[in-house]
């Protein structure tokens, strides 16, 4: 593998947040529902304490022009003290972070990744290399964890996705811009300890329910793109979140997604606390579903509204 090839697959860890990376193909064709709203929430602190948080769900790539930011979202931006995200990429440092992926996310020599896979995720493995033009053989040093990013970040950018168009990395270039404070709820390194520390049963696990789609990355975060588009939370959670009401792949989603949710929760309420106001962009995955974002800040309490794309007069 290629050193800058691995690198731009560690800083595509929050893909995992996206859902793009462990998301089968649904069994119908989605069809997006136009709410009219934006991905976008008002979270208004609901014990008195006078914080009001914008929280946007986020897809991390995207082809150039196709994720326009509504004018809600651009509002919410101006009237806010600070940009808060998953992780700020622009303080990782490449060399560090190429070298902890190397460290963590290869195999001890000698052994081989289909010895410690399961009979049917190898299957799997070896018929998506092959329709990606891989060799398996490339494949073979890497833990579940890692070879999984490597497959998906591989098809998205051959599909013409690139996570400089996404959503974040819009609210981190305006930030700058502005002089915005930009405050993280995780770190790089941390994503990529999580993913390591994942026990190697549930690594397998999770690099089969990646590889049972029955579509290209492309074409699933497509409809991703389109849920984000029509304000459609309730089709970005079906899209997501389909594979954990399946008891075999719910540890996986326990583990991306609500454990960390949880973590968020925790972290939005703590900043609602201050009389100030953020503006939070996460994967649209932890945003969305009962077990979401806004759900869990519902739950503590907290006033939350979804908002129209335009923005009503002052």
């Amino acid at each position: 593998m290629k050193h800058l090839f691995l690198l731009t697959s560690l800083l595509l860890t929050a893909l995992l947040g996206g859902g793009c990376a462990s998301t089968p193909t649904p069994a119908k064709t989605y069809t997006p529902v136009d709410t009219g709203h934006a991905f976008l929430w008002e979270v208004k602190d609901g014990h008195g304490r006078g914080g009001t948080a914008y929280v946007v769900g986020s897809i991390h790539m995207g082809r150039e022009g196709e994720l326009t930011l509504p004018p809600a979202m651009e509002t919410a931006f101006a009237k806010s003290d600070a940009l808060v995200v998953e992780v700020d990429v622009g303080k990782v440092d490449a060399n560090s972070m190429a070298k902890l992926v190397m460290e963590l996310g290869r195999l001890p020599e000698g052994q081989r990744l289909s010895q410690r896979l399961d009979p049917e995720t190898v299957t799997l493995l070896s018929r998506a290399a092959d329709r990606m033009g891989l060799q398996l053989d490339g494949l073979e040093s890497l833990r579940p964890w890692l070879a999984g990013m490597v497959l998906s970040v591989t098809e998205l950018q051959r599909a013409g996705y690139q996570q400089g168009h996404g959503v974040d990395r819009a609210f981190l270039g305006r930030a700058r811009d502005a002089g915005k404070a930009i405050l993280e709820l995780e770190t790089a390194e941390g994503q990529v300890r999580m993913l390591a520390g994942t026990p190697d049963k549930l690594q397998d696990l999770m690099l089969r329910d990646q590889l049972r789609r029955t579509q290209e990355a492309g074409a699933v975060l497509e409809q991703l793109v389109a849920a984000w588009k029509a304000g459609d939370a309730d089709g970005m959670a079906s899209l997501i979140l389909q594979g954990a009401n399946d008891a075999t792949y719910r540890p996986v989603y326990e583990r991306i997604f609500f454990e960390r949710n949880a973590q968020m929760a925790t972290s939005v309420d703590a900043l609602l606390a201050q009389p100030r106001t953020h503006f939070v962009v996460v994967g649209a995955g932890h945003v969305v579903g009962p077990q979401g974002l806004v759900a869990l800040l519902q739950k503590q309490g907290h006033s939350v509204r979804q908002l129209p794309r335009t923005p009503a007069a002052e």
